[in-house]
């Protein structure tokens, strides 16, 4: 049975020494756990976990005890109703997010079903493509993809290959190595960057133009979006700085949107969000926070959600392997898709 019979709290750390909520979600017959991430907070003291635990211990658990766990649209509308505000402002993104998937793997777990095909249904196959952070540079962090990635251990491989010879974060040289490792393991290896500063347009059309980049997550206004997305061609242009300041959403400026969970709050804020996305023929790619724990949820979200891709960091080794796992759970019905912008 999936009816909810206790909800509990505990303080959860993250990679980075942060800390959050991680919850239980118990049914009659199920059960479901979720430490959620914290992305642009650092300082996320262990008192505010602690609030959150008691959030969820002394209002929201005693709240949903009775609810049935699949009826997940219901219980994440509710949430919304115990925290009364616009942005989750009261009980915190975090502790909604911790308890919307709590209650989705609880539910799955009756069903004896991997969460990622309860969240997606029979025909979720296609796996996300792995974009693995290798380097932080002063303008960029680079990541590295797999075009016409086979398996799953493929981009670990380019990736550990791309360490071996390249000591310093340049762009230059990790452009070279790219190539040349994805000559030697017969495979299109190209890279990622993320801006982390403003930069002329003229510059970083240069970057992307003269360097082996497929994706890059650029930090500027309107026009440099309309720039890179005229000026390029098979690139994947990250529109996540427009969407969070601006709140737009239009293929003519971006051509990929990278999601983080944390910044929606429950499980069908997300789905909203892709389903959105999808309609104005964007990429979804889901994402992790900057504090992460090791709980393995994402790639079964970004599955069951059909993002075609996934960014994790480098020490995201429980995620890869879940990646993996799955992978191997779905056998010959599981496919990589080729990753093309």
């Amino acid at each position: 049975m999936t009816i909810i019979e206790n909800i509990v709290g505990r303080v959860a750390v993250l990679r980075g020494g942060r800390y959050s909520v991680e919850v239980d979600v118990i049914t009659t017959s199920g059960f479901g756990r979720f430490a959620a991430p914290v992305d642009d907070n650092p300082q996320l003291y262990i008192a505010e976990a602690h609030r959150a635990v008691s959030e969820v211990d002394e209002i929201i658990g005693p709240e949903l005890i009775g609810f049935d766990a699949s009826e997940q649209e219901l219980i994440d509308s509710y949430l919304w109703e115990i925290d009364g505000t616009e942005d989750f402002s009261h009980i915190g993104a975090n502790t909604a997010l911790a308890v919307s998937v709590a209650v989705a793997k609880a539910a799955a777990s009756v069903k004896k079903m991997p969460l990622y095909s309860y969240i997606g249904g029979t025909f979720t196959t296609e796996l996300p493509v792995p974009l693995l952070e290798v380097m932080q540079g002063e303008d960029f962090d680079y990541y590295v993809l797999v075009r016409d990635i086979m398996e799953i251990t493929d981009v670990v491989d380019a990736a550990v290959n791309l360490l071996e010879v390249v000591e310093k974060p340049s762009l230059e040289e990790l452009s070279r190595a790219s190539e040349k490792v994805g000559s030697e393991l017969g495979l299109e290896v190209t890279l990622g960057i993320v801006q982390k500063k403003p930069l002329p347009i003229e510059e970083v059309l240069s970057t992307v133009e003269d360097h082996n980049v497929s994706y890059i997550k650029p930090m500027g206004d309107e026009d440099l979006f309309l720039e890179l997305i005229a000026g390029t061609h098979g690139v994947f242009v990250d529109g996540e700085y427009l969407f969070q300041r601006k709140g737009i959403l239009d293929r003519r400026y971006y051509n990929a949107l990278s999601i983080k969970p944390i910044n929606l709050g429950t499980l069908t804020d997300l789905y909203n969000l892709v389903s959105d996305v999808k309609s104005e023929r964007i990429t979804p790619i889901l994402a992790e926070a900057r504090y992460e724990s090791a709980d393995e949820a994402l790639p079964h979200i970004a599955l069951g959600l059909r993002c075609p891709a996934i960014i994790l960091g480098k020490d995201s080794v429980a995620k890869l392997n879940e990646l993996n796992r799955i992978a191997e759970d779905l056998g010959e019905r599981g496919r990589l898709i080729t990753f093309e912008g």
